[in-house]
């Protein structure tokens, strides 16, 4: 068991505060520090030992890629080689910032950063905690977000606590996540660039800032198979899913409909569960219900109603903890604070958890990605 010493940043931090942080990622031991994105679990991309680290304490399959954290753009021809001018159009506009490019890696970039992969995901964050540890550790760094494997990413450093105390010595805590998903990741080593994981940079915003025609996100099942090669995190694995079981609560232009199929749903999911034997017959047990609505949809929402009709219809006393997004976000607001209601939901232990679907467009394509790999079903 390792001591984990959290270290508390202010946005006027002193950077010999990480200094120590910094001096256990260039000997080859794993660092929790904030970038603008998520939390990112910190070694030295060029120590194989630390990188295995990584994998282990993180309990992540090794076939899954590492993204590589720079500070500085002359950097990059270290770990990246046959560089397409499209990769400085796009840094020189987007970095740094929440863009994560893939490229051909050098030799000094160790095969298991990209799973034996000829290419390597690089990406300069905006974070001032960040860009402070990777010049005071003199190495570039690889940085998965720092969670368990699976669980949801983590965008304050109590979520890094809960799931990675005691596995490593520091944790940087410089308050909440910026944008609280993941980063935009572009596929720059073929030929028509394509977007492999969304985030809040977007195919339209690249075209409408460079002029650059990019190729937006598309889902398919290819993650699913097996033999599946990811060159990407996030294309394979189910992730960001909380303890609860999620559903996904589908977009209705009718907001009466759409309560009634919020209705339904969590009573669907209570019969379901009534089947379980760990809840046959307890109807002195309450279930907790986790809702993360869109805020016009939450004001009509009538508990005490919902409650009453829960009762009568399965004898179960239903509690609910509700929180709210703003319609003028939207989609933005919605991803910006999906996997911190995740881990409240979780805190509070709730049985079930349901968040508004939105539109697939702009930021909502990279929420309603997070949202789908974590959810069970759709209501």
């Amino acid at each position: 068991m390792i001591n984990t010493e959290v270290i508390k940043l202010n946005p006027d931090f002193d950077s010999a505060l990480i200094l120590p942080a910094a001096e256990a990622i260039r000997s080859g031991e794993l660092v929790a520090f904030p970038t603008e994105t998520v939390y990112g679990l910190g070694a030295n991309a060029f120590c194989e030992t630390a990188i295995k680290k990584v994998f282990e304490v993180k309990g992540r399959p090794q076939d899954n890629p590492l993204i590589v954290h720079l500070s500085r753009l002359a950097h990059l021809t270290e770990i990246a080689i046959n560089i397409p001018q499209i990769a400085y159009d796009l840094l020189d506009v987007f970095a740094p910032g929440p863009l994560t490019l893939i490229l051909q890696k050098s030799d000094l970039i160790p095969e298991i950063v990209s799973a034996g992969l000829p290419t390597v995901a690089i990406r300069f964050p905006s974070d001032p905690i960040a860009q402070a540890l990777i010049e005071l550790a003199e190495v570039p760094i690889v940085a998965p977000s720092a969670n368990l494997s699976g669980k949801p990413s983590p965008t304050q450093a109590w979520h890094v606590y809960q799931d990675l105390a005691g596995k490593i010595p520091y944790i940087l805590d410089g308050g909440a996540s910026d944008y609280g998903l993941e980063s935009t990741i572009i596929d720059l080593s073929i030929a028509d660039p394509v977007i492999l994981r969304p985030g809040f940079i977007t195919a339209r915003d690249i075209k409408n800032v460079v002029g650059i025609d990019i190729t937006e996100y598309q889902a398919d099942q290819s993650g699913s198979k097996p033999d599946f090669q990811p060159k990407a995190p996030g294309q394979k694995y189910r992730h960001y899913s909380p303890r609860a079981t999620v559903l996904i609560l589908a977009e209705n232009s009718n907001p009466t409909e759409r309560l009634n199929n919020l209705l339904t749903g969590i009573e669907g999911f209570i019969r379901n569960k009534i089947s379980d034997n760990n809840m046959k017959k307890d109807t002195t047990k309450e279930i907790l219900v986790g809702l993360f609505l869109a805020e016009k949809l939450s004001k009509k929402l009538n508990l005490e109603y919902f409650k009453k009709y829960l009762y009568k219809s399965t004898c179960y006393n239903v509690g609910f903890k509700l929180e709210s997004y703003n319609n003028q976000q939207g989609a933005a607001g919605a991803a910006h604070d999906l996997f911190n209601r995740f881990r409240e939901f979780d805190r509070i232990r709730a049985d079930l958890i349901i968040c508004s679907a939105e539109q697939m467009d702009g930021a909502g394509i990279a929420y309603m990605n997070r949202l789908k790999k974590a959810a069970d079903y759709e209501i």
